[in-house]
């Protein structure tokens, strides 16, 4: 079996597409960026909200959506068909469920040691992942959302506690809702050239 001698062009060609591609799935997918967007700006001002009425001890339960999330996630992406990403996708998928698991886990499991620093350890976690999607696919919106993100990690370690809800509710709206938005309008709009 002979491989076909690749010229610099045409190797680059290819990495250019599989880029496109998955870009192209990314804007698709600038929903689910909404939906998070939407559910961490909702969990985080919700538990602001108890914590400044004094309810400290139920002040994680808007927490609990996340799960829930995470499963209407799955079901989104079985839902949206079996297509064979490529490997930047894979990478970016990945890199999201681990990201994922190991929040819910931190949250979940370790809170009550973490304490505190939770909430900016889940915000530099979550400028991480935005990092990557960006970096993969090339994207500057995303990566200056994950920038953000993670900066406003190391700002909310000197932040009082109680307001480190209200800060990941701003940064979900400013560094994931509205990049969602922008996706999703960039796809419409490349559709309807």
């Amino acid at each position: 079996m002979e491989t076909p001698n690749l010229t610099p062009e045409k190797s680059l060609e290819i990495i250019t597409q599989v880029i496109n591609e998955a870009r192209t799935k990314l804007e698709e997918n600038g929903f689910i960026y909404v939906f998070w967007g939407v559910l961490t700006a909702i969990a985080s001002i919700s538990q602001f909200i108890l914590l400044k009425n004094e309810y400290y001890d139920i002040n994680y339960y808007p927490y609990f959506l996340m799960p829930l999330g995470g499963i209407y996630t799955g079901y989104y992406f079985y839902r949206k068909g079996k297509a064979k990403p490529n490997q930047i996708g894979k990478i970016v998928s990945v890199a999201w469920v681990t990201i994922s698991l190991n929040i819910m886990i931190l949250a979940f499991a370790f809170s009550y040691i973490l304490q505190e620093h939770l909430t900016p350890i889940i915000l530099i976690l979550l400028g991480i992942g935005l990092f990557i999607s960006g970096g993969a696919i090339k994207s500057r919106l995303i990566i200056v959302s994950g920038i953000l993100i993670n900066i406003s990690g190391y700002i909310c370690f000197n932040l009082k506690w109680i307001n480190h809800s209200l800060l990941m509710c701003i940064v979900s709206i400013i560094a994931i809702l509205i990049p969602g938005i922008i996706l999703m309008i960039e796809h419409k709009r490349k559709k309807n050239v």
